[in-house]
C-alpha cells in the first residue's frame, strides 16, 4: 500500500535526489579518470614499486627517470610525428567528404535516401578485425596489379582510416545541418550564390562548432587505433599508438618508461581538447537539437 501522504517534504526530496545524482555522477567520474591516475602515478614510480606483490595507490618516490629513459629507449618522436601526421590527413580528407555527404542527406530528398542512411550506420556495427584481412588482400592485389604500394605507406592507412570514419562522420553532420533553417539558403541564393557558394558561406560558417566536434572524433580515433596500424602501418610509417609495444620485450617490460611515454603523449590531446573545448561541447548539445 502506498501511504496517502508521501512522508518527506518536495524540498527534502529534490535535495536528495541532487545529493544522489551528484554522487552517482561522482562515482563515474572517479571511474573514468582513476585509469589516468594510475598512469600518471605509475610514471613515477621504480619498476620494483610497480611490480612488487604490495600496490600503493598513493605512495610513490617520484622517480623521474622514466622519462628521461623513454627517449632513449624508443624513438616516440618519430612514432608521434607519424601518428600526427596520419590522424590529421584523416581529418581533413573525412571532413571534405562528410561535409558534403552530410549536406546532401540533410537538404536533397532522393530515392533510397532512408535505407542509404542506415546502411551508413550499419557500417560501424562490422567489427575491425572481420575487414582486415580483406582489406590486406585488397591491398596486395591492388599492388600486384598496378604496382603502387599501400602496405605500410601513409597513403595506405590514411585511406583505411578515412573509409571507417567517413559514414559515421557524414551521420554526426546530417544532425548538425539540419539544425540550420533552409531559408538562409533560399537567401543566399535569392541574392545571387549557387547552393555550392550558399554551402561554403553560410552553412559551413554556422556549422563550425559541429565540424569541429566532428574532426576531434576522427582525429582521436585515427590517432588511436591499433588494430589495422599492427598490420598495415609498420616501418618508417608506425604510429606511436603500435611503438609503444616496443616497451615490452620478451625478458622484461618497461612499464615505468611506458606510463611515462603514455602520459606525454596524452599532453597534447588534452591541450586540442581545451582549445578547441567550446565549439566541441557547443557542437555535440546542437546536433541532437531539430527545428
Amino acid at each position: 500500500m502506498i501511504p496517502d501522504e508521501w512522508p518527506l517534504s518536495e524540498a527534502t526530496t529534490d535535495r536528495l535526489f541532487a545529493l544522489a545524482s551528484k554522487g552517482l555522477l561522482l562515482t563515474i567520474l572517479i571511474w573514468a579518470l582513476f585509469p589516468i591516475y594510475w598512469m600518471v602515478f605509475n610514471s613515477f614510480r621504480t619498476r620494483f614499486e610497480i611490480v612488487g606483490g604490495d600496490p600503493s595507490f598513493t605512495e610513490t618516490s617520484l622517480h623521474y627517470q622514466n622519462y628521461i629513459d623513454m627517449w632513449s629507449r624508443v624513438d616516440l618522436i618519430e612514432y608521434f610525428m607519424n601518428s600526427l601526421i596520419i590522424a590529421s590527413v584523416t581529418t581533413v580528407i573525412a571532413l571534405c567528404i562528410a561535409c558534403l555527404g552530410g549536406y546532401a542527406f540533410s537538404r536533397y530528398r532522393f530515392p533510397g535516401r532512408r535505407y542509404v542512411g542506415a546502411s551508413l550506420i550499419g557500417t560501424q556495427l562490422i567489427p575491425g578485425i572481420l575487414i582486415l584481412l580483406p582489406m590486406f588482400m585488397l591491398f596486395r592485389t591492388f599492388h600486384d596489379t598496378v604496382g603502387v604500394q599501400l602496405i605500410n605507406t601513409y597513403q595506405g592507412i590514411i585511406f583505411v582510416y578515412t573509409t571507417f570514419a567517413v559514414p559515421f562522420a557524414i551521420w554526426m553532420l546530417r544532425g548538425f545541418f539540419d539544425t540550420i533553417p533552409a531559408s538562409l539558403e533560399e537567401a543566399a541564393r535569392v541574392d545571387g550564390c549557387t547552393r555550392f557558394q550558399a554551402l561554403v558561406r553560410i552553412v559551413l560558417p554556422l556549422a563550425a562548432p559541429g565540424i569541429a566536434a566532428t574532426g576531434m572524433f576522427v582525429f582521436l580515433v585515427a590517432f588511436n587505433e591499433v588494430l589495422f596500424a599492427s598490420v598495415m602501418a609498420r616501418g618508417d610509417v608506425t604510429p606511436l599508438s603500435i611503438g609503444m609495444q616496443q616497451f615490452m620485450e620478451r625478458d622484461q617490460n618497461y612499464w615505468g618508461e611506458m606510463m611515462a611515454a603514455s602520459t606525454v603523449a596524452t599532453v597534447p590531446i588534452l591541450l586540442l581538447f581545451v582549445l578547441f573545448q567550446k565549439p566541441i561541447v557547443k557542437g555535440l548539445t546542437e546536433g541532437g537539437v531539430k527545428q
